[in-house]
């Protein structure tokens, strides 16, 4: 073997090297990037776990349960949970009736009629309240 042949076979391994080792660092840096993008988003899923189930212990500790019971003027007592209900179901009565007008099942006369018919029902519970508290 003469030594030109030899230096341009030297030559040629020494590319193959040098490109199988740029091929194994550019698939090492890809998967580097991978593995740190997938242990970002355990570590944030796991704190938001971390930090939900923190915040339902504490609601459940300070008795945040809407189960808690209220005394009211007189002495007795009433549920909070059931007030809350009340107002719940005025409210959703009342954006029921507003789906209804934006669907189109009723018209504007029938929409201000209801709200208003809402609106009084729910100014004499509020006297009807007051006028027990008073007892």
């Amino acid at each position: 073997m003469d030594s030109k042949r030899a230096l341009y076979y030297a030559a040629i391994a020494i590319g193959v090297l040098i490109a199988v080792s740029v091929v194994v660092s550019i698939v090492s840096a890809i998967l580097s990037l991978a593995w740190a993008v997938l242990s970002a988003a355990v570590t944030l899923a796991v704190l938001a776990g971390i930090v939900y189930v923190a915040y339902k212990a504490g609601s459940w500790l300070s008795g945040g349960d809407g189960g808690a019971r209220s005394t009211d003027s007189v002495g007795g007592s009433r549920s909070s949970a059931s007030a809350g209900i009340e107002a719940g179901d005025d409210a959703n009565r009342q954006e029921r009736l507003r789906r209804q007008y934006v669907e189109g099942e009723i018209d504007e006369a029938e929409f201000e009629r209801r709200i208003a018919r809402e609106l009084e029902s729910e100014d004499l519970d509020d006297i009807e309240r007051e006028l027990e508290r008073e007892r």
